[in-house]
């Protein structure tokens, strides 16, 4: 019971991690460099928070830092298509294409190619997840296409980064470099992908006011969404320890949904519609059937 608890406590800590992202967003906008000067900042706490969870220590590997670099990229993209998402919908959506491209892009992966089982029962769940989205999308008003195209990007490509994540983790290299140690090498790769992004965008367009007027408690909201990530994820390996990952990723998945859907309302008072809440309901049964 305990290891539920903790991964309960971990879903409520990953929705206060989106609602933390929002408020940066809101603060400052959603331009490419808000969203590169999120990543540097929220990396330097991050990475600090999982140096000290893993003891100050590090074990690396080439190929371990080869695919934390990948992983660094994605993850950048996918942050800014976040912030994009936020500005013109409402945290709900994005977190609902987030994690179900998570849970999704990673299993077909494992099915296409490490010879996991694909059963009936998590099929149907794959559909009802697919049909949430679809639900929760295509409401009386007219269609933002941008909005869904971000939000498809979104979800390939954190299931990409989830990909990337797994297969170093079947790999040789997991033998030798622990999942703490690569998130470590995954935030320094972002702090390092990021600062790059900022020099190579360099144009008329040098200062970003919201940025700067904002700066001291935009630091205060990274700092809180890094501490919550962090914290998160720690919860997450400790409730792996007793949880099988087929039950661990669904109770994530779900949890998060419902649980950032709820934020959206209480304190964001972001309206749903009824279609959106029907969506959220369907994916939370669709991610449990994987268990």
């Amino acid at each position: 019971m305990n290891s539920y608890i903790l991964i309960l406590v971990a879903d409520i800590l990953l929705a206060a991690t989106l609602a933390f992202q929002k408020k940066y967003q809101a603060k400052v906008g959603a331009t490419l460099k808000t969203s590169l000067v999120y990543s540097i900042i929220s990396g330097i706490f991050s990475s600090a928070i999982f140096l000290f969870i893993n003891n100050f220590s590090l074990r690396v590997t080439w190929f371990s830092a080869f695919m934390a670099m990948l992983f660094s990229v994605v993850l950048v993209i996918y942050v800014f298509a976040g912030f994009r998402i936020m500005e013109q919908g409402n945290v709900s959506i994005y977190t609902l294409f987030l994690m179900s491209g998570g849970m999704i892009v990673p299993y077909i992966y494992g099915v296409l190619f490490l010879n996991e089982s694909l059963t009936l029962v998590r099929i149907i769940g794959l559909f009802l997840i697919i049909g949430a989205i679809v639900v929760a999308n295509f409401t009386r008003d007219k269609i933002n296409t941008e909005q869904l195209v971000l939000c498809i990007v979104v979800f390939l490509l954190n299931g990409l980064a989830s990909v990337i994540s797994k297969a170093h983790q079947v790999s040789a290299a997991s033998r030798v470099v622990s999942s703490s140690d690569f998130v470590f090498l995954v935030m320094i790769s972002k702090i390092f992908v990021s600062i790059l992004a900022l020099l190579l965008k360099r144009d008329k367009e040098t200062t970003d006011e919201k940025l700067i007027v904002h700066f001291k408690p935009v630091v205060l909201i990274i700092f809180f969404a890094a501490a919550a990530d962090g914290t998160s994820y720690m919860l997450q390996l400790m409730g792996a320890v007793n949880l099988p990952a087929t039950v661990l990723y669904p109770l994530v998945t779900g949890g998060t949904i419902v649980l950032s859907s709820l934020v959206d309302f209480v304190i964001y008072k972001e309206k749903l519609s009824v279609k959106q809440c029907i969506g959220t309901v369907i994916a939370f049964i669709g991610t449990f059937m994987f268990l």
